[in-house]
């Protein structure tokens, strides 16, 4: 009667294969979700600030420089030397996003890597 059992089950696809064990597929990703920010800076306080949160916090932040640059011309080239004194400093990189008619940068801290293609 055994005979017959298995033979039914094997004929159903209901028989269970004892042979292989299933394994469970667990896929982790290389790093955690990160956080993007994205910030309209208005001065430079708002420049340093954005800044200091990417060393900080490890999270990379769009800034949005089109009114800064705009309303206060004589402190945007001294953000330029505050954000390569960071990329020195912290290792940490920008690129630029967009510039047509706004200024759009992307500024990361070291742990995140930009590719550019």
């Amino acid at each position: 009667m055994k005979d017959i059992m298995d033979s039914l089950k094997k004929n159903l696809g209901l028989e269970e294969n004892r042979t292989k064990e299933e394994q469970e597929t667990i896929i982790v990703p290389e790093h955690s979700f990160y956080e993007i920010i994205l910030m309209k800076i208005n001065n430079l306080d708002d420049f340093i600030e954005a800044l200091r949160q990417i060393e900080e916090e490890k999270y990379p932040i769009i800034m949005d420089l089109t009114n800064f640059e705009k309303n206060v011309p004589e402190d945007f080239s001294v953000a330029g030397e505050k954000l390569k004194t960071f990329r020195d400093k912290t290792g940490g990189e920008a690129i630029l996003l967009c510039k047509n008619g706004k200024n759009v940068i992307i500024v990361t801290p070291p742990e995140i890597k930009l590719i550019r293609k």
